[in-house]
């Protein structure tokens, strides 16, 4: 069949999309997969935020640092808020497998841009790694 090469050309090329798109799908789960890991452990990253800022309250005598979670329907954000210096806060949120941090001066200040960290620590790390440089700040 002199046309056959046309078949065979469309053969190569819808093997070629079908992987691509077969990869595109692997990617696609993998990450949603890191996704639902990520939002699997935010609590106990709230935790751990929580327990360094009782920490941190304890060290300075008084309840100076409050942790304040969002109770939108998504609830994967916290508030950590200083009751002094100015009232400053730090807004985090959980965002797929990373975190959007933004700081506010004042409470009647806009949010800074937004800083991305990674969460490729432990739950303990990564609270510690969100919150060490704001309160060294205070």
């Amino acid at each position: 069949m002199p046309d056959d090469w046309f078949r065979q050309i469309g053969e190569k090329h819808g093997h070629r999309d079908r992987a691509a798109a077969r990869e595109a799908q692997a990617a696609l789960d993998a990450e949603r997969e890191l996704h639902a890991a990520c939002a699997e452990r935010w609590p106990a990253i709230v935790a751990a935020m929580t327990a360094l800022v009782t920490s941190y309250n304890h060290g300075a005598g008084l309840e100076a640092v409050t942790v304040v979670e969002d109770t939108s329907s998504r609830g994967n954000g916290v508030t950590v808020e200083s009751a002094t210096n100015g009232r400053r806060a730090l807004v985090i949120a959980l965002d797929g497998s990373d975190v959007a941090v933004r700081t506010r001066s004042g409470p009647n200040d806009p949010l800074s841009g937004t800083q991305w960290v990674s969460l490729n620590r432990t739950d303990a790390s990564a609270a510690s790694y969100l919150l060490r440089d704001w309160l060294e700040r205070l």
